[in-house]
């Protein structure tokens, strides 16, 4: 997803969900997209209940890139 869809996405009035899934005191807590969840890959099937219930709110996931 392209920058400008997200930035789009995130001043639009309907609901999304942004997620980080980089680590969180490593790197979440130094800096994130303001409204940011913190789901860190390593632990996503422990804090999936965070997500949403209506499936319609689309998911926004972003991470480092290739490691």
């Amino acid at each position: 997803m392209e920058t400008v869809v997200v930035k789009e996405l995130l001043e639009g009035d309907a609901p999304v969900m942004v997620i980080d899934t980089r680590p969180k005191k490593a790197k979440f807590d130094k800096g994130h997209i303001p409204g940011a969840v913190s789901i860190p890959h390593s632990k996503f099937d422990a804090y999936k209940g965070l997500l949403p219930q209506d499936k319609d709110v689309p998911l926004v996931y972003y991470c480092e890139g290739y490691t």
